[in-house]
């Protein structure tokens, strides 16, 4: 989102206020992050403020960090940050985009799961489950879906009680260009950018596709099969059931996350779903969003992953497009097929009309 650009000017109008450097601070709102590098702090803050002002990173396992303030209306168990807690004034920063399970990135997220505890992390991303064993996926818990997603509410919930005084957010286009900044209100301006981000990356779509065709946008965006997650998940929303998806994404760096790869060991959807009621992970519902993809549509993938390891996750290898088309056309059986394309599938979401 590259905050480091516009960090500075919040710290220097504050200071243009009467704010002393001494007084402001700076909390990484890294969720269940691990702690950031010194070259990582200076890519979100900048090297002037790592240099004038403190900056923490939040640790949600260090419980005396943390001040218990309750449970939500839904039951989520609310450890906040204690400098987030004790601080007179608290701003919000992030950017908006399209979030796999909480409608849209950005506002309340900053606070949840930003800073605060694990256990409130775990409860309120298991919302993206519907209540019980093995009892699958909560649909309302995906992009674009604001009013009636669990998780979505319960970050509010805990952001409202917070009551932050300002957010700040930015929205990028494809190139990670500033296009647009919403700033007020933690709600009210987020969602803002969310209609916002609906008009510029939500694609209306009148029927749904029996092959999409799916890109997720070149170099970083397909570094490898973990950062091709959301493109996977974007493209799942434009097609049929049991449609064909052709996913190309070249994996250079392989998997990606190590955590990501050993979810895989639980062989059915129900198993790894209570795995993540028992110890929720994004990396671990990264994975399941791969394996609930490939049981509902008939995913051709283009890469350089080693065959073997792409029919693992139950996916067909693949390694050029007129070999994928055909391949597509024989599996959906259909002589005029409705074919959508998504060369931008990391950003671009269809949106059903």
């Amino acid at each position: 989102m590259q905050s480091n650009k516009f960090v500075i000017h919040i710290v220097n109008y504050l200071s243009y206020l009467g704010v002393k450097d001494e007084d402001m601070f700076v909390v990484i709102a890294l969720g269940g992050h691990r702690k950031s590098t010194k070259e990582e702090l200076i890519a979100v803050v900048g090297k002037e403020v790592l240099d004038r002002i403190n900056v923490y990173d939040h640790e949600c396992e260090d419980k005396n960090e943390l001040v218990y303030l309750g449970e939500s209306s839904r039951k989520t168990p609310i450890y906040l940050n204690k400098r987030v807690y004790e601080a007179d004034r608290v701003i919000l920063t992030g950017g908006i985009v399209f979030h796999i399970f909480a409608g849209f990135g950005g506002g309340a997220k900053s606070i949840l799961p930003g800073v605060v505890g694990i256990d409130t992390i775990q409860a309120n991303h298991r919302l993206c489950f519907n209540p019980g064993k093995s009892s699958g996926l909560n649909l309302m818990a995906g992009p674009n879906i604001v009013q009636g997603n669990p998780l979505r509410e319960d970050m509010n919930e805990v952001c409202k009680i917070v009551n932050p005084d300002f957010l700040f957010n930015v929205i990028l286009d494809t190139e990670g260009n500033f296009i647009k900044f919403v700033a007020g209100h933690f709600y009210k301006a987020w969602y803002e950018g969310g209609l916002f981000i609906r008009s510029l990356y939500g694609v209306p779509v009148q029927s749904q596709a029996d092959i999409i065709v799916a890109s997720a946008g070149g170099f970083p965006k397909d570094i490898n099969l973990y950062q091709t997650i959301k493109t996977m998940d974007n493209a799942l929303y434009g097609g049929k059931e049991n449609s064909v998806l052709i996913l190309a994404s070249e994996c250079r760096d392989g998997l990606g996350a190590d955590e990501f790869a050993e979810w895989f060991k639980y062989t059915t959807l129900e198993d790894m779903e209570n795995a993540l009621k028992e110890n929720f992970t994004v990396p671990g519902y990264a994975a399941y969003k791969t394996a609930y993809t490939a049981n509902h549509r008939k995913v051709i993938f283009i890469s350089n992953l080693d065959d073997d390891i792409v029919k693992d996750f139950n996916m067909i290898p693949c390694h050029d497009l007129d070999e994928a088309m055909k391949l597509a056309y024989e599996i959906c059986e259909i002589e005029n097929p409705k074919i959508t394309l998504m060369p931008y599938g990391g950003n671009t979401l269809p949106i059903s009309m």
